[in-house]
């Protein structure tokens, strides 16, 4: 204790304040540390949770005493990270109606007295549920509404009205699905929903737009527009892929460039040819079939008129035949092609027409159809390109398919990282209270004061060093 009371004693007041903010700082920090190591670090349990799923995973954790936090949007749960796959495992278990959908778990407890018509009502929800939950199994969908509209069923009648199907997605910022997703999803319902035909399931997204497309077991419904394009853009890029090969093959990747421009045709066109059948025998006289024939013989009744007998008639009658033939053309043919070439290499006249000519058969051009093909060279263009060996070979170099990832470091936990931050902190805060203080006790070093006779033999060799500069100068000048 005295030698604690001598160490005290050494310091000033402002020493003093020192070393006791620094000591209650170290403390501070150690503490901070102690609770950051110490605590209990939450994960997700689930996460983007509609209200009503929010609401249910919840009340569950509460019924298995499991403490949990929300996250600031509301629709995440999250739980002690030692603890979140143990709890996911028996939420699965426990079949809880998740997704904003009641399966078919409706009828793990039957109730006494259900009737008939309510039996009916909870199949028919068990159903969209189940639909529900196996649709919002792909990675585009966010949420699923699914409405069934089944057909009414006796033991002696039976409807005549057709089972139909209405599906509302709402999908996830910047995911689409495609067209063969669509017609799965159709398909999907059709095969799971007696009576249902895939033409029959209509799909929308969240904004209202139809994303069926046009089935080959209906008629078509409000997506044959979307068809009509589709297949103008197959179309294009099959056309364009096969001029594209002539010319890579001919000049070398990408020292040509190649755009092809189809116009489909949506009007189905009804002809009806009439023509006349004969006997095949010949023509003129011969044409038709011959159906009647009379031949009249004159009688004589004397000498005179059986030396001149009169002329035998015939009289021939001829069926001619009829044949009708009615031609239909549907809709969605090629109404007009028109293929855009420049080539980057200087051609002349000559070479360019007969890169057309080829160009042409590469892609079928009609001419009777009223089909184009443009060819030209980028030295005939305004602004032709410069071409270089360099933007050559950069050219003929082809295009890696796949871009090798930078090698990805696995995150490092952060606790460690604070803590190394703050024993760097509580090092250089120790390293600069010691220099502080070294400082201190030499500030403090007592002071001799110096005599009367020790002050004027100071100040006389402090005139001696003024004077000599002066002493100098007068020597020099004289």
């Amino acid at each position: 204790m005295t030698a604690i009371q001598e160490f005290w004693d050494r310091f000033d007041r402002s020493a003093r304040v020192g070393l006791l903010v620094g000591a209650i700082a170290i403390v501070g920090v150690a503490i901070a540390l102690g609770v950051m190591l110490l605590r209990t670090d939450y994960d997700v349990l689930f996460a983007d949770l509609a209200p009503q799923d929010a609401a249910t995973i919840t009340s569950e954790l509460d019924k298995l005493k499991m403490p949990y936090r929300l996250g600031k949007d509301g629709n995440t749960i999250l739980v002690p990270a030692d603890q979140v796959h143990k709890t996911r495992l028996k939420l699965v278990g426990r079949e809880l109606p998740l997704r904003g959908a009641v399966g078919f778990e409706l009828f793990n407890t039957s109730e006494v007295g259900m009737t008939e018509f309510t039996q009916k009502v909870n199949f028919q929800r068990a159903l969209q549920g189940e639909l529900t939950r196996t649709i919002m199994a792909l990675d585009e969908v966010q949420s699923v509404r699914v409405h069934l509209v089944l057909a009414d069923q006796g033991l002696f009648k039976k409807t005549s009205r057709q089972a139909k199907a209405s599906i509302s997605l709402a999908l996830k910022p910047g995911h689409t699905l495609q067209p063969d997703q669509v017609q799965g999803i159709q398909r999907l319902v059709s095969a799971a929903v007696p009576d249902i035909r895939a033409a029959d399931v209509t799909v929308v997204d969240q904004r209202g737009v139809a994303l069926t497309r046009r089935s080959a077991e209906g008629p078509a419904d409000d997506g044959a527009g979307t068809d009509g394009l589709d297949d103008k853009r197959a179309l294009e890029s099959y056309l364009q892929k096969k001029v594209t090969d002539v010319l890579d093959r001919t000049f070398g990747a990408g020292l040509a460039i190649a755009s092809v421009d189809v116009t489909l045709g949506h009007a189905q066109t009804k002809v009806t040819t009439e023509s006349v059948l004969g006997n095949g025998t010949g023509a003129g006289a011969a044409a038709g079939v011959k159906v009647r024939e009379r031949v009249t013989t004159p009688t004589t009744t004397s000498d005179a008129d059986a030396d001149h007998p009169a002329p035998t008639s015939r009289e021939s009658d001829y069926q001619v035949g009829r044949r009708v033939e009615q031609v239909v053309s549907g809709a969605g043919g090629i109404a007009r092609v028109n293929v855009a070439v420049v080539v980057r290499a200087n051609q002349d006249q000559e070479q360019l027409d007969r890169l057309r000519d080829v160009v042409a058969l590469a892609a079928g051009i009609d001419r009777q159809r009223g089909d184009a093909v443009s060819v030209y060279a980028m030295d005939q263009l305004a602004n032709p390109m410069p071409v270089t060996a360099a933007s050559i070979a950069a050219l003929e170099t082809p295009a890696p398919d796949t871009v090798p990832a930078a090698p990805v470091k696995a995150p490092a936990d952060p606790r460690v990282a604070v803590a190394g931050i703050v024993l760097a902190a509580l090092v250089a805060l120790l390293a600069i209270g010691a220099v502080a203080l070294g400082r201190r006790r030499r500030d403090q070093a007592p002071l001799r004061h110096l005599s009367m006779d020790e002050r004027r033999a100071v100040l006389a060799q402090v005139n001696a060093w003024l004077e000599a500069p002066r002493q100098k100068a007068r020597e020099e000048a004289s």
